[in-house]
């Protein structure tokens, strides 16, 4: 574990995700403290379920492993828990729920949270990208990233309204896969969870061009 830290504390995508995931946990606490009230304290479990498929793909990252087995199973880990990370935006849709605080700064709070895991998403993602590039030699992996996006959103659509979540595949598996393939075999009955998707995860996909440019990871430390 410790050439693992030694090596991923190399990387400035660390330290803006370790500074912005405390700034976001400050303005909980600085929350709780002035009014008494824990309503968003929730979003601490959110950040800490975008954190996982981020620590998943870092290990891949970072870590010199030759068996591909081991590497397919951590990134479908990650694949499970990848919606997580851009699901913290959706949660923007709690501003205004509670008057206890001014609703400004319930707005910072939340965009901090969406902020923070939208980058543990897109960070994951390119690292992702990368050890694909060089263990299975993929070409044009930009169009999987894509495709992986759209996935994504769809397991947001899946959580944020029929309220399924990554433990569910384990635990409630035949229920998740019934509300899957029904909303895949009859796409009719069921507009919005695609035109959600789509809107979704094309907005990410635009959001994600600009990310994945070699100006942008130079300044980060993906290189």
């Amino acid at each position: 574990m410790k050439d693992y830290f030694q090596k991923i504390f190399r990387y400035k995508t660390t330290w803006v995700l370790l500074a912005i995931s405390l700034f976001s946990i400050l303005l909980s606490v600085c929350r709780v403290a002035v009014t008494g009230r824990s309503l968003f304290m929730f979003m601490i479990w959110n950040l800490f379920l975008a954190f996982l498929p981020w620590f998943a793909a870092s290990i891949v990252y970072v870590k010199d492993i030759k068996n591909k087995a081991v590497i397919v199973i951590i990134i479908l880990f990650w694949l499970v828990f990848f919606p997580n990370a851009p699901y913290v935006l959706t949660d923007l849709i709690h501003l205004g729920k509670g008057n206890s605080a001014p609703v400004w700064y319930d707005l910072i709070l939340l965009l901090s949270y969406g902020f923070s895991g939208l980058i543990y998403g897109f960070v994951s993602l390119q690292m992702i990208e990368e050890k694909i590039k060089i263990v299975f030699r993929l070409k044009h992996v930009e169009i999987l990233s894509a495709l992986l996006i759209y996935l994504a959103c769809f397991g947001i659509y899946l959580g944020r309204f029929l309220r399924w979540n990554s433990w569910d595949l384990v635990s409630r598996m035949n229920l998740v896969i019934q509300d899957v393939l029904d909303r895949m075999a009859f796409p009719d009955r069921h507009p919005t969870t695609w035109i959600f998707t789509f809107l979704f995860g094309t907005l990410l996909n635009m959001v994600y061009i600009v990310f994945r440019q070699d100006e942008f990871k130079r300044m980060y430390g993906l290189h």
